[in-house]
């Protein structure tokens, strides 16, 4: 970690707000997962992805002396990046980062604010605004039973029957969960194997690679849980969440193909979630991507939005190129989720649901066009 001295602080006048320069100090690791017990905004996930390096700072706010605003930064020319994600960042936080950013950096002209949880209504300096993602996430009950009963009717008895019927057919098939080293590294590259599979056979290549594989192992290690179903020492299914707080997050998930008929892959979900709720946990993160199965688990949407703060009206028109990217994925977005809902609405079949899938794809070709008109420009 980073080292830093009294003479790398700077107070400001409006109330007790420092930034330590170029530095994490040591106490931001645990008020970071108080204030937001969040996986991106913790010191493990910043450290095992590499964000920690010398050229970040960290903004701290205090009330009568206790952080409640904690934002690591890296600050670059004209621009300050926040790296937390998908936290809650109210109005008057915000507002207060912001008039201090640009009093304290006069070069600054933009804050950059990427998937977090906010919704700006008057704010002080220009803004953009635009929902770029979602967090499927599952308020958990202080018991199982609970969480049971606040399941769907069809839900529960689906669970159920396929739950049994998995017992009958296959009795050597164990559910098993791992925490931080207890969890074998092959188990861990196994369940990827099974995720490659799955996005291979919805014609989709696995963003997990060898290097990405080899940080999901180390923050295993840090925070991780492990939930296999496996038979004979063969993992069948699995899901790869990290424990932040009392919050989980899962990222990685997949299961063989070959037990698709008893819904292998809902099931263990299913079960990683009682495991999370009988360890303590407060909330289950499914994170992004809206499949049904999450809903059916309970899971709420949390929109997530990038936030782009402009020093003056007159810099929002200097970045003009930039503003018109945001604004057209803004737009881009919403028509992409309509036609989604189409593709996969039981209404709508044949003829309809083609074109919506082709229009998906002309979609994906205009956001990767205008990228380019846009970097060029700059």
């Amino acid at each position: 970690m980073p080292s830093y001295s009294s003479s790398a602080m700077m107070a400001h006048s409006e109330s007790d707000i420092r930034v330590y320069e170029n530095a994490i100090p040591p106490f931001v690791e645990s008020e970071l997962v108080r204030l937001y017990a969040h996986l991106y905004s913790s010191v493990a996930q910043f450290a095992v992805y590499g964000d920690i390096t010398g050229n970040i700072s960290t903004y701290v706010a205090r009330r009568t002396g206790v952080p409640h605003t904690i934002l690591l930064l890296r600050h670059e020319r004209d621009k300050v990046h926040v790296l937390n994600q998908q936290i809650d960042v109210g109005d008057a936080e915000m507002g207060q980062f912001a008039r201090y950013i640009f009093a304290t950096y006069p070069r600054v002209n933009t804050i950059h604010f990427h998937a977090v949880r906010t919704r700006l209504q008057r704010f002080a300096f220009p803004y953009q605004q635009l929902t770029i993602s979602e967090d499927i996430v599952v308020a958990l009950p202080d018991c199982s039973d609970k969480y049971v009963a606040a399941l769907g009717k069809a839900t529960r008895k689906n669970l159920k029957h396929h739950l049994s019927r998995l017992k009958r057919s296959i009795p050597e098939l164990v559910h098993t969960v791992y925490e931080r080293d207890e969890a074998n590294e092959q188990q861990i590259r196994n369940i990827v194997a099974l995720n490659h599979a799955r996005m291979a056979g919805k014609n989709k290549l696995s963003y997990i690679d060898e290097a990405e594989t080899e940080r999901i192992v180390n923050l295993v290690k840090r925070c991780g849980l492990v939930s296999v179903m496996s038979r004979g020492g063969r993992v069948c299914a699995g899901v790869i969440c990290y424990r932040i707080g009392d919050n989980y997050f899962s990222l990685v998930n997949g299961h063989d193909p070959d037990y698709n008929d008893y819904r292998l892959g809902t099931l263990c979900f299913y079960q990683t979630i009682i495991a999370c709720i009988e360890r303590g946990g407060k909330e289950f993160h499914f994170m992004w991507g809206q499949y049904e199965y999450k809903y059916m688990l309970l899971g709420v949407q949390r929109d997530l939005n990038d936030v782009v703060l402009y020093r003056s009206h007159a810099q929002l028109l200097r970045n003009g190129g930039q503003a018109m990217q945001i604004a057209f994925n803004a737009r881009l977005r919403s028509v992409k989720f309509w036609l989604l809902q189409q593709a996969m609405s039981q209404r709508n079949r044949g003829v309809t649901a083609r074109i919506a899938a082709r229009a998906l794809h002309v979609l994906k070709a205009l956001r990767q066009m205008s990228s380019g008109v846009v970097s060029r420009r700059r």
